[in-house]
C-alpha cells in the first residue's frame, strides 16, 4: 500500500476540490489480498468462537436435561417411598389397634373372672365354717358344690378334713332349672381337697 502526501498548491492545482492537508490513499492487489485474508482470518475466528459457544451450549443444555432427570427420578422414588411409608404405617396402626382391642377384650375378661372368683371366694369362706362343721344345710351344701365346682381347678384346699356325709351328690335347683354337683375329697400332699363336678 502506498500513501502520497501532495503539497496544499499542488493538490489545490491538480484536483481543484481537495481540503487542506488531505492524504490520498492508494491499494495495488496484494493489499486488497491481505485485507480479505484478514477479514477471512476474522470470520473463521468468529466462526470458530460461535461453534465453540455452540458446543458449550449444548453441552450446558444436555447437562441441565441430565439433571432434571435426575432429579425427576429422585422424585419419584421419593414419592414412592412416601407411599409405601404411609401404606406400611397405617397397616401398623390397623394391627396396633387390633392388637389393643384384643388386648383390652382380655384385660375386660380376666378382671370380670377375677372379680368372679373373688366374689366366689368370699362367698365360699362365709360359707365354708358351716360345711366343715357339719352344720350346713342341703341347699348350703350344694350351693358349696357349685361354688367349688367355678373355682379354679373345680377344687378347694381345707384346712382340716370334712364330714364323711359330704362327699355325695348334691341337687341344686333354681326354677325349672336343676343342677346335680357331685362331691369328692381327699389328702394331697398332705393337704384335705375337695373337688366338684357337674353330674347334670
Amino acid at each position: 500500500m502506498a500513501i502520497s502526501h501532495e503539497p496544499p498548491q499542488a493538490a489545490a492545482h491538480h484536483a481543484g476540490t481537495r481540503t487542506h492537508n488531505e492524504f490520498a490513499v492508494n491499494y495495488n492487489q496484494s493489499d486488497v489480498d491481505n485485507i480479505r485474508q484478514q477479514i477471512e482470518q476474522t470470520e473463521s475466528a468468529k466462526r470458530r468462537w460461535l461453534f465453540l459457544a455452540l458446543i458449550i451450549t449444548i453441552a450446558a443444555l444436555v447437562g441441565a436435561i441430565v439433571l432434571l432427570s435426575t432429579n425427576y427420578a429422585l422424585y419419584s422414588s421419593s414419592e414412592s417411598e412416601k407411599k409405601r411409608l404411609i401404606q406400611e404405617n397405617a397397616a401398623l396402626k390397623q394391627r396396633a389397634d387390633q392388637t389393643q382391642k384384643q388386648l383390652d377384650e382380655k384385660m375386660a375378661k380376666d378382671n370380670a373372672e377375677a372379680a368372679a372368683r373373688a366374689d366366689a371366694q368370699a362367698k365360699l369362706d362365709k360359707l365354708l365354717p358351716a360345711v366343715l362343721h357339719d352344720d350346713a344345710s342341703g341347699t348350703e351344701v350344694a350351693s358349696f358344690a357349685k361354688m367349688v365346682y367355678h373355682m379354679p381347678g373345680g377344687r378347694v384346699e381345707l384346712e382340716r378334713k370334712p364330714p364323711d356325709k359330704l362327699f355325695r351328690n348334691w341337687r341344686l335347683s333354681k326354677g325349672d332349672d336343676v343342677e346335680v354337683y357331685t362331691l369328692v375329697g381327699g389328702l394331697v400332699d398332705g393337704k384335705w381337697v375337695v373337688y366338684s363336678c357337674l353330674v347334670r
